[in-house]
């Protein structure tokens, strides 16, 4: 279940899409170390253009997503930090007007037009991680914003997403600690097709301990396990980014 209201979401995706559209044409060439081929560029290029796609279904019928192909692709050069802010100024002005209950597409099925506005909270500020990771040093992301994040990794992404063919559990439990927040404990039992997984504390096969914007970061193979306090089966952590897909 999502942890914040809609009004914080859509304040953190009006932050996190202000960092990015603040992004110097010169830095637009540097490469995204965690990120294969990937420049600053491509990723303000894939945030305009996941903003327009996101536009599209918001206004379409529930069981008729936009096709991919029907949105245009990002220019190259500086061209795309106004193209990026033009596509992002469209979302608002959708999302300004929108009952956040009306069903609408979504790659998880048809849902309410809150989910698109979570999903894109969390997109954006991944994606601005990935761009100040090329820069400099990147900001966290928000606390709050980050442990709902894991429960959306939990939630969305993982049942779908993850090989499980490749993280071959067996029963194994995963226990997520954050240590700068409240409430912050994850248990992650895998099994050898599927998961579950509940807010708590009990000993695991494997403990990763760390800021919550770290553990969020590690789900989404950003950074690696290392980065973090590590107890018992660390190979658990490796076999997770390996089998990820997100």
């Amino acid at each position: 279940m999502p942890q914040l209201s809609i009004a914080e979401y859509e304040q953190l995706l009006e932050l996190e899409t202000g960092r990015l559209g603040l992004i110097a044409p010169d830095h637009l060439l540097l490469p995204i170390p965690h990120i294969e081929d990937w420049t600053v560029g491509t990723v303000i290029g894939h945030t305009g253009w996941v903003s327009r796609y996101v536009t599209a279904a918001l206004q379409s019928p529930p069981d008729q997503p936009p096709r991919r192909g029907d949105i245009a692709e990002s220019p190259v050069g500086d061209e795309v930090l106004r193209w990026f802010t033009d596509g992002i100024n469209g979302l608002f002005d959708v999302i300004d007007t929108i009952d956040p209950e009306v069903i609408v597409p979504t790659f998880a099925g048809p849902q309410p037009a809150r989910w698109w506005i979570r999903r894109l909270a969390h997109e954006v500020s991944m994606h601005r991680w990935d761009a100040e990771s090329a820069i400099g040093s990147p900001q966290p992301i928000d606390a709050a914003q980050a442990i709902d994040g894991v429960d959306e990794v939990l939630e969305t992404f993982a049942p779908t997403r993850l090989r499980f063919d490749t993280l071959g559990g067996a029963g194994e439990v995963v226990h997520l600690h954050a240590t700068d927040v409240e409430h912050g404990e994850w248990l992650i039992t895998l099994g050898p097709s599927s998961l579950t997984w509940t807010h708590g504390h009990d000993k695991g096969a494997v403990a990763a301990r760390g800021p919550v914007s770290d553990l969020l970061l590690m789900l989404w193979s950003r950074i690696p396990p290392s980065r973090l306090e590590v107890f018992g089966d660390a190979g658990l952590l490796d076999r997770w980014q390996e089998a990820a897909t997100f």
